[in-house]
Parts: C-alpha cells; sequence; structure tokens
C-alpha cells in the first residue's frame, strides 16, 4: 500500500512546484515508486491547488495517481484544511499553516500547527518560500524522504537565482522539527 500525501492550498503558494520537488526526491534521489499528480483551478493565483504524491515504501506498483485517505495532509489555506482534514487516515499527519487556518476542522488524524508562511517572511525576507518550509516539515515528520534527496531535488527544479533562498528553507524547515516548534 502506497504512502498517499496531499499538499494542498491556493494558486501561487508553490504546492505544485513543492509535489514536483517530493517526487523528485524520492523516484529520482531514492529510487522509489512514486507518483505526483496535481489539481487546480481556473487561476493563476488564489484558486483552489493541490499536489498528490504517492509512494510506495516497498517497491510495490502504484495502481491510482491521487489520494483517497492521506496517511499525510498539509493545509496551507482554510478551504484546503476544510474540504480535506476529514480524508485522513485515523494514524495520519495534518499539518496546518496557521498563518491563514485559524479554525483548526475535525480530523481523524494527528494536528501540528504552525505560521509558516508568516515566520518564514519574518526569517528569510520573504513568504515565497514557505513551500520549501512545509516541504521540508512534511518530509521530516512524515518520515517520506531524507534532507539529501530534498536538497538534490530543490537544486535540480529551483530557478537560477531561488537555490540558496530555499536550501534556507529547507534548512529552516529541519530546523522547526529539531526544536520542537512543530
Amino acid at each position: 500500500m502506497p504512502k498517499e500525501i496531499r499538499l494542498s492550498g491556493s494558486g501561487g503558494q508553490g504546492l505544485q512546484l513543492m509535489g514536483r520537488m517530493l517526487a523528485e526526491a524520492l523516484g529520482v534521489f531514492e529510487g522509489k515508486n512514486v507518483v505526483q499528480s496535481s489539481s487546480y483551478g481556473g487561476q493563476v493565483r488564489g484558486g483552489s491547488s493541490r499536489s498528490d504524491v504517492l509512494v510506495s515504501l516497498n517497491d510495490e506498483e502504484i495502481d491510482f495517481p491521487e489520494v483517497i485517505n492521506a496517511d499525510i495532509l498539509l493545509a496551507m489555506t482554510q478551504e484546503a484544511a476544510d474540504e480535506y482534514a476529514g480524508r485522513v487516515k485515523s494514524d495520519g499527519l495534518v499539518i496546518l499553516d496557521t498563518t491563514y487556518v485559524k479554525v483548526v476542522p475535525e480530523t481523524p488524524g494527528r494536528v501540528v500547527t504552525y505560521p509558516f508562511t508568516l515566520q518564514t517572511k519574518k526569517r528569510l525576507g520573504s513568504e515565497l518560500p514557505a513551500n520549501v518550509v512545509t516541504l521540508a516539515v512534511v518530509a521530516g515528520l512524515g518520515k517520506v524522504a531524507g534532507k539529501e534527496a530534498l536538497f538534490q531535488a530543490i537544486r535540480k527544479l529551483t530557478p537560477e537565482g531561488k537555490h540558496e533562498i530555499n536550501l534556507k528553507a529547507l534548512d529552516m524547515g529541519y530546523e522547526l522539527i529539531e526544536t520542537g516548534a512543530v
């Protein structure tokens, strides 16, 4: 049975790139079977957006490329939290960005909250790399991908001129885990 990961929020938060980075880290740099699919609204910014990543932890084939009941859910907006929190396994992990998620919906999973976007802007001077901070938290808390594989995927998929800030964001995400902030 593959591990099901849903990354959700709104257009412009970098969820599509985040999904590609995670899939690249898992598939190319860790050699696992992985499938990544995306869904987003008609608007580039502000519309609903999600990226699903399914990874086989024991080399079995992945038959269906969408999340049914998430093992890990990241919700970066209230709308995403409200829509997907109920579709999480009872032993699942729900990660909420409290910059935009103000009401924690009922969910069968364990909930972790943190103002990722707000703190990324304060610490790194921009909210844009909040997707990479949350990617590190998803991968680290969810025990999905290693930091080195994510580092390689970020170097490969990040546009020139954005490597440094995204690698700082990766470090920030792992620091949040290590210090117990999330």
